[in-house]
């Protein structure tokens, strides 16, 4: 028995299936959930057996047999990254977007409004469920359209948007298509023909290039030329915003006439601080709440801690999470809640990628403003144009130290530029490139280069050379590993890409290794990539 999303596909039918024939059981996930971790069992089991009981039940890696937190096979999206025979995945851009509202209600005291002669304070969780933000709405649709990643044809991207409810993704819905004719539809289980409207939307059939929905496309939706996803609602379940983060990793290769561009990243443009959320201040160490089961409730009724005109199937879901309504369901009461007519305005706007190993560099906004900025320091620096059209790189890097590096706003400096493009190259290097004169070289040539010059120094013999390129490949790769090299730690030969070589045994057969490393330790790769760690420290 097969189970493709395991963490919610190990329960009902499928469950009874495999007890009853007593199935071999294997399962595939993205984000199993781990109701034993951190969890004292034997406390629990004397104070709550039946609490204990649920999580057993529900504890995706007690059903395959596993322990908590430990698959029988794990490869996960860094993985499929940075794999030698890769990439099979891509990271995203975040784009962080907030408006003046947004900030407010993210705010510990929440935004204020005075509603019927009364102060409230709403929290990011509340806006469209407890007070309408038409102003805000479209204040976030136009920053979208602004900032959404464009395909290689020029249009916008193929694009995923989550709204809090059926009510809030009809609205955005509606101002996407007013702002641009066409270019959004409504995908939510409410919607007649929906998993149509997704498969053609998904396949390439359909002229919108947005679709807006809640719950719908978040989990299993393979959209593999998806370049923007939009959160224009807050996420409280690290699996949700595992799964909807999911929908963008997928590889693609775009032709347009007879040229081919592969989908390098995709971008999230975060409107209620979601990232943030999951990346500084989510504790994952607390053990996974135990969903709510879901009441049954008249549509008439409603609970103490709901407003009334709210119905329960708008309100939270059992994970923290916004519901979307099944379809054929009775349509939820009309909603008596406030609207805020009111001004709102986009204030402040970061931009980060992910990077290989998970650190986030402002990649976008650096890169962007660097490549402007230096071309516009080249045409009014009369001796920067001589000394770049000449390819004179002691000028070059002497005049951007001394009139270009480290000025506001943007502080520019090497460590910097390092990091956000990833290539440990030179001051000029990355001039020359931003100015279109030659492109900047990769980290592979960059190494290949170094090498080669220091083995031609030393007249290395095909297997000193490969020690060689071994070492520097390894230190170019990883920020502790190039500490000890220059610490003179020799630990760092036990790595495995030495044992074809013979391991740290066989390096005393290498004869002018003292004199080669230092001449590594001198090069322009090593000084390059210790900025990049101390940048990254």
């Amino acid at each position: 028995m097969v189970n493709d999303e395991a963490h919610r596909s190990i329960y009902g039918d499928a469950r009874e299936v495999v007890q009853f024939f007593q199935a071999t059981r294997v399962g595939l996930t993205a984000t199993p959930k781990a109701y034993l971790k951190n969890v004292d069992i034997e406390q629990l089991e004397q104070e709550n057996p039946k609490a204990l009981e649920a999580r057993l039940f529900r504890d995706t890696y007690n059903y395959f047999g596993c322990k908590p937190g430990f698959p029988t096979f794990r490869y996960d999206v860094v993985e499929a990254v940075k794999d030698p025979q890769g990439p099979f995945l891509c990271l995203p851009t975040i784009v962080d977007l907030r408006s003046d509202i947004t900030t407010q209600a993210l705010a510990d005291s929440g935004w204020a409004v005075v509603i019927n002669e009364q102060e409230e304070n709403f929290k990011i969780k509340d806006l469209e469920r407890k007070i309408f933000t038409p102003t805000r709405n479209r204040v976030i649709c136009e920053a979208f359209l602004a900032h959404a990643q464009r395909d290689p044809a020029g249009s916008i991207g193929k694009s995923l948007v989550f709204a809090v409810n059926q009510t809030h993704a009809t609205e955005l819905t509606k101002i996407f298509n007013q702002l641009q004719a066409g270019i959004a539809v409504t995908i939510t289980s409410r919607i007649e023909g929906a998993a149509e409207i997704a498969k053609e939307f998904r396949d390439g059939k359909r002229g919108e290039r947005i679709a807006v929905s809640v719950d719908m496309l978040s989990t299993g939706y393979n959209c593999r030329d998806l370049l923007n996803i939009g959160l224009m609602r807050p996420i409280f379940s690290p699996t949700e915003y595992i799964q909807i983060k999911g929908r963008g990793t997928r590889l693609f290769t775009f032709h347009i006439g007879n040229t081919d561009y592969e989908k390098k990243n995709f971008s999230i443009l975060d409107f209620c601080a979601v990232a943030e959320y999951f990346e500084e201040k989510y504790d994952y160490s607390i053990p996974l709440k135990l969903p709510r089961p879901k009441r049954q409730s008249e549509p008439t009724a409603y609970p103490p801690h709901l407003p009334q005109g709210m119905s329960l199937r708008e309100g939270v879901g059992a994970d923290g999470t916004a519901d979307d309504v099944p379809a054929g369901s009775a349509s939820p009461p009309v909603p008596n809640i406030p609207t805020w007519e009111g001004v709102d305005t986009l204030v402040s706007r970061e931009i980060t990628v992910v990077g290989p190993d998970g650190q986030k560099v402002d990649l976008m906004t650096f890169r962007g403003g660097y490549e402007r900025d230096i071309r516009e320091f080249v045409a009014r620096t009369p001796e920067m144009q001589t000394a770049v059209e000449a390819e004179d790189d002691d000028t070059v890097e002497s005049l951007v130290n001394e009139r270009f590096y480290h000025r506001p706003e943007m502080y520019y400096s090497p460590d910097k530029l390092i990091v956000s493009y990833g290539v440990p190259a030179s001051t000029p290097a990355f001039v020359y490139n931003a100015v279109g004169r030659k492109p900047l070289p990769t980290r592979d040539a960059i190494i290949s280069d170094t090498v080669d010059s220091i083995a031609a120094r030393f007249n290395l013999r095909y297997n000193e050379q490969k020690w060689l390129n071994a070492t520097a490949e390894l230190i170019a790769e990883d920020g502790n590993s190039l500490k000890k090299f220059m610490a003179g730690d020799m630990t760092i030969f036990n790595a495995s890409q030495f044992n074809p070589l013979g391991g740290v045994s066989a390096l005393s057969r290498f004869q002018a290794r003292g004199e080669v490393f230092e001449a590594l330790r001198q090069s322009g790769l090593v000084r390059q990539s210790l900025l990049a760690a101390a940048a990254s420290a």
